[in-house]
């Protein structure tokens, strides 16, 4: 069974209760595909030469597909990124082959999620809709933020509060909403932001304007933060954002103490996550997460109880017959859902107003990660420093590289830091050579 296979690849003390990998998933995977994107980010880990870079044909990219599916199992979660694929695909005339990608790994039972700047779609919006109803897809994931330049009429020169993006923000989440009412389908999208000196200042505006209108949160489901890395072409930083500073902005504009340990994914030092649900009349947060015991504890529980669904793809019905076998086989799951109501109560503000508003629909839930990204000399140093070794080891995103004719699963930090720039560098030097790093069809 690949969840207990890769429980027992993690070291001891980062097999707890709280932790994701090997419990709820394997992994989160991703393909290399094109590497192509007109944006010019400040802080964007692809090389310099990434335009440069050859397309891979659709059977590379379906190989890609089977094998990392063989690592990670029915069910599931795969992005398909590289630099910005739908531009990739769009500009090379090849829209077609994106679609049958997507639709691709969802036969194969996975889960895409597209991986872009979005303005592709916010500009071809039918395109959007022909990947969702041909393709299968239902999951995007849209960076925006102030470092990014190449987006029509957000110069770089002239942005400096996340605020100003909020238009942006609010086509992607119409767009997504409309793409919803013309298919049928429950499209999601969540949103990654990259933290440095120029707009940790103004980070917590993305939070709020997320808050504004239960529309944002419908359709964000997931914002991500993302600490700025020395690695591709990120500018250098002389005096870096650390996760504490990102963390601690997060908690002041929430106006909760949020533990960074609410669930592991991997190792501690990677990622932190909140769970939240507010209501946008008031602004009014309420976390499901917490230090108290009750809490704690529910969220543990929910985990044991409930391994491995959702890492599957068991239909509605079938999936609440599965759930309900379980509970009867634990009930003690009920009493931790009292006792983690009670706490809710208690230390965290839920009241009846709450529930009537999450009813109603004013009140949404969505979860708030933090991603900690390592350097390139980080990255390299994996011989060298245990915590770094045991980070790469326990990593929750990691793809399946041919590397040498074997395939192995190598976290994203290693392949900024060493596969990419190496793939790159041959492709683009001799695009007829076989490379010591390939991918075969």
């Amino acid at each position: 069974m690949l969840l207990r296979k890769r429980w027992d690849t993690l070291p001891p003390y980062l097999q707890t209760g709280n932790q994701v990998v090997g419990k709820h998933w394997v992994q989160c995977a991703f393909t290399m595909g094109p590497s192509y994107c007109s944006f010019g980010c400040t802080h964007c880990y692809l090389p310099k030469n990434a335009n440069r870079v050859p397309m891979l044909s659709l059977d590379d990219m379906k190989q890609q597909i089977r094998v990392n599916r063989e690592r990670i199992g029915e069910g599931g979660g795969i992005q398909i990124t590289g630099g910005d694929v739908v531009e990739a695909y769009w500009r090379a005339g090849k829209k077609d082959d994106l679609t049958e990608l997507i639709r691709y790994t969802v036969s194969l039972g996975l889960v895409p999620m597209l991986i872009t700047h979005g303005q592709t779609l916010l500009d071809n919006p039918e395109y959007f809709i022909e990947l969702v109803e041909l393709g299968g897809l239902r999951k995007i994931s849209c960076h925006i933020d102030i470092t990014q330049a190449g987006r029509p009429g957000y110069s770089i020169r002239e942005l400096n509060r996340e605020s100003q993006l909020n238009p942006v923000r609010n086509r992607l989440v119409d767009l997504v909403m409309e793409v919803r009412r013309k298919t049928g389908y429950l499209v999601t999208a969540a949103q990654t932001v990259t933290v440095t000196s120029k707009n940790i200042s103004s980070m917590g505006e993305i939070l709020q304007w997320l808050i504004a209108r239960p529309q944002n949160m419908e359709v964000t489901r997931t914002i991500s933060f993302q600490t700025e890395a020395q690695v591709g072409r990120t500018l250098n930083q002389v005096n870096g954002i650390s996760p504490e500073q990102v963390w601690s902005e997060i908690e002041n504009t929430m106006g909760h103490s949020l533990p960074r340990d609410h669930l592991l994914f991997g190792h501690p030092d990677c990622s932190s996550t909140a769970t939240i649900i507010a209501r946008s009349s008031d602004g009014k947060v309420l976390p499901l997460c917490g230090e108290e015991p009750g809490i704690r504890q529910f969220w543990h529980q929910l985990l044991t109880t409930f391994s491995g669904i959702g890492a599957r793809r068991e239909g509605v019905f079938q999936r609440f017959l599965i759930k309900l076998w379980l509970i009867l086989r634990r009930p003690s799951i009920l009493i931790h859902g009292i006792q983690f109501i009670a706490s809710l109560r208690r230390y965290n503000g839920l009241d009846v107003g709450m529930i009537r508003s999450l009813i109603r629909g004013d009140a949404k839930g969505f979860n708030i990660v933090m991603h900690n990204f390592m350097s390139e000399k980080q990255a390299l140093n994996d011989s060298g420093c245990q915590t770094v070794k045991d980070r790469l080891n326990a990593c929750s995103f990691r793809g399946a590289i041919e590397i040498n004719g074997r395939w192995e699963e190598v976290p994203m930090c290693k392949v900024n830091a060493l596969v990419r720039p190496l793939i790159y560098q041959e492709k683009v030097l001799d695009k007829n050579r076989a490379t010591v790093i390939k991918f075969k069809s």
